[in-house]
């Protein structure tokens, strides 16, 4: 197989990033103009679990291509699945077009198979091209890329929040038509690469022993309360806490997390860690959901004081992300087919974890009411703690 050169490798990462950017910004995008796409397809409200259910089913199609992006790596090669993977993402397209709520659904589940296919594919992308004292710095590239995306949205919504609703199917519309953008580049610049390596040990992972890996299960567990934490900040909380409080502002929420979030990313991107993990993780762990339960307890009373305390859990969550998704890199005998193969598992795990958490928090919501909903909320993100707690310390010096 035809050497790949460094350059090619890292242009290749960068466009799987700016492609699940225009993921990301598509789902909150979806996510803010919920009201807009709800009213086009059902004339009225509609119950909470109805009104989110885009989002469970985004997050359901993600656990099933999660599953999947290994073994097309393994068929068709890095270039062939990320064509793939692209391709699936164009659908962000026509789902805006589509001319009932099931089928504009199921477009979006086509969508989120190609965004968590990405995903997946920058962590081999890492490991073949990425050194080891430069991976947390990659990794902060990953989990901003979501934020990126987030923020995007709850700027151009601060700003242009009129506009932007007047024609949702418009707006989403020109979202997707990035997708299409890095699909071409991916087709012309794109190579495939070895993704195996002579190591017995590596090379004979596979699904049924990642199921099987506790240490998997333990991250996914973790990984899942801890996106519950964070994404349900930028998706589901932002347009339920409006219709609580009148005085508050949905993108304003948005964009203090995820600016935050950038604010995180930059820091990390400075900082050399060079230290023990789970202390690290611990403590950040703890700060964040601290933080974020008080910004819910100042909402109704005091939104400056919520966005301020909203802003500085961004922070927090993105100084510690990147540490949390490096701990599988810092594994031994970790190779690019073993690393897709274990994140594609995670992922499922994870987003399967996260889809229960937001559906129980629907339901916790239409019978208990908001506060049971925000209480429910912070005692579930605890879990990320206790995954922390029982995974293995993967810092060695040198």
């Amino acid at each position: 197989m035809k050497e790949v050169s460094h350059r090619t490798g890292i242009l290749m990462f960068f466009t799987l990033f700016a492609a699940y950017v225009t993921f990301a910004a598509s789902w909150v995008g979806g996510s803010n103009l919920g009201p807009e796409i709800i009213q086009t397809y059902f004339g009225g409200e509609v119950s909470p679990v109805l009104s989110q259910v885009v989002n469970y089913t985004i997050t359901i199609a993600r656990v099933v291509a999660n599953f999947l992006a290994a073994l097309f790596l393994m068929k068709l090669g890095i270039k062939r699945a990320g064509q793939l993977a692209l391709c699936l993402l164009a659908f962000s397209l026509v789902a805006v077009w589509m001319p009932n709520y099931w089928l504009y659904i199921a477009a979006r589940m086509i969508m989120a198979l190609g965004g968590s296919m990405i995903m997946v594919y920058m962590n081999p992308l890492v490991v073949r091209f990425v050194a080891r004292e430069q991976k947390i710095f990659y990794s902060s590239f990953i989990t901003a890329s979501y934020n990126i995306g987030a923020f995007i949205m709850a700027i151009a919504f601060v700003f242009f929040a009129q506009a932007l609703r007047y024609n949702w199917r418009l707006t989403l519309s020109c979202v997707a038509a990035f997708s299409i953008l890095f699909f071409v580049i991916w087709l012309f610049k794109a190579q495939n690469f070895e993704t195996s390596s002579s190591n017995d040990v590596a090379n004979d992972y596979s699904y049924g022993k990642a199921i099987k890996d506790p240490f998997v299960w333990k991250f996914a567990l973790g990984f899942g309360a801890f996106l519950f934490l964070y994404v349900m900040t930028l998706t589901s909380l932002p347009p339920t806490l409006a219709e609580a409080y009148p005085a508050f502002r949905p993108g304003a929420m948005i964009c203090a997390v995820s600016g935050g979030g950038i604010v995180g990313t930059l820091l990390m991107l400075k900082i050399k860690i060079e230290r023990k993990r789970r202390p690290i993780l611990l403590a950040l762990g703890s700060a964040v959901i601290v933080t974020v339960a008080l910004a819910l307890c100042f909402i109704k009373s005091a939104p400056s004081i919520a966005y301020i305390l909203l802003f500085i859990s961004g922070i927090l969550l993105f100084t510690q992300y990147p540490i949390y998704l490096n701990i599988p890199h810092e594994l031994p005998n970790m190779n690019p087919q073993k690393s897709t193969l274990l994140f594609g598992v995670i992922w499922a795990l994870t987003y399967g974890f996260y889809t229960i958490l937001n559906v129980i928090w629907s339901m916790v919501l239409g019978v208990g009411g908001l506060l049971s909903a925000n209480i429910f909320y912070i005692i579930v993100s605890m879990i990320y703690l206790v995954a922390i707690i029982l995974l293995p310390e993967t810092y060695h010096k040198k």
